[in-house]
């Protein structure tokens, strides 16, 4: 470095100190508030992380004491009936990817049964807790039959549960409606 830099250099190195000392305590505040503001943000994650089991937990125990009132509170029927129905038409794209042989047979039987109201019939709250039931229980409850739980989106959430060797898993979708977590899809 020249000579008749060398004054210059070490005047704009004090004066950066300077600055610096005098914005110390600032950044301190600043350092405190990122740092709150990302503690919250990841606890808040974490809680929305978790908030869906909270509705399999509800909906395991509902499924298991009977209780129709909070199973039907949980469950949408209408919404996993036009599911079903998208998946029989052809011409409509459905959610439900592939499905059992023993769900085609058991939509098949329906529909020569009853007709066009065969989804009306046949899925039920009764229907739902037939699904739930063959789920083995464990020790755990339902949680120990989960093999894959995934968030599709930030409002939806599809689920798969093991059921017993000669059942095929179950597939759950729930979604956010307002403050609370819906199944919008059932099916094996």
């Amino acid at each position: 470095m020249p000579e008749d830099r060398a004054p210059m250099y070490a005047l704009a190195q004090t004066c950066k100190r300077l600055d610096w000392i005098w914005m110390s305590p600032h950044w301190r505040l600043a350092r405190r508030v990122l740092t709150r503001a990302a503690m919250v943000l990841l606890i808040m994650t974490l809680l929305y992380g978790v908030w869906p089991y909270s509705t399999l937990w509800r909906l395991e125990h509902a499924v298991a004491q009977n209780d129709r009132v909070t199973l039907a509170g949980l469950v949408d029927l209408d919404a996993v009936r036009e599911e079903i129905a998208r998946r029989l038409n052809k011409d409509q794209v459905s959610l439900i990817e592939a499905v059992s042989d023993a769900f085609i047979e058991w939509l098949e039987s329906g529909i020569r049964q009853h007709g066009v109201e065969a989804l009306q019939i046949l899925v039920t709250l009764d229907w739902i807790s037939e699904q739930f039931a063959r789920i083995p229980t464990h020790s755990l409850g339902l949680w120990a039959s989960i093999s894959e739980i995934f968030f599709e989106a930030p409002n939806d959430v599809r689920i798969r549960i093991d059921r017993t060797p000669l059942a095929p898993p179950l597939i759950l979708r729930l979604q956010l409606d307002g403050l609370t977590w819906h199944v919008t899809m059932i099916h094996d």
